[in-house]
């Protein structure tokens, strides 16, 4: 299970990064920060089990900025 998270997180990742680069996903948008976000929490599991603390703390950081750039996009969804 531990694998498959680390997995189905580096995948998605990797969806939205190529997604982006191509224009079918906006990469300020809310949707492609919730993935960036479950992803990166997939990959925090992984690590953790793993004892892969650089990966840890460059996913919590990813983790962070994904949530911070959600809350970003709703507040501006509210306000406007």
């Amino acid at each position: 299970m531990i694998a498959l998270a680390g997995w189905v997180g580096a995948l998605g990742l990797l969806f939205a990064f190529v997604a982006s680069s191509l224009d079918k996903l906006d990469n300020l948008g809310t949707p492609y920060h919730i993935i960036n976000l479950i992803c990166a929490l997939l990959l925090i599991v992984n690590a953790t089990a793993n004892e892969a603390y650089p990966f840890i703390l460059i996913n919590a950081f990813w983790s962070l900025m994904s949530t911070y750039a959600i809350g970003k996009n709703l507040l501006k969804k509210n306000a406007g």
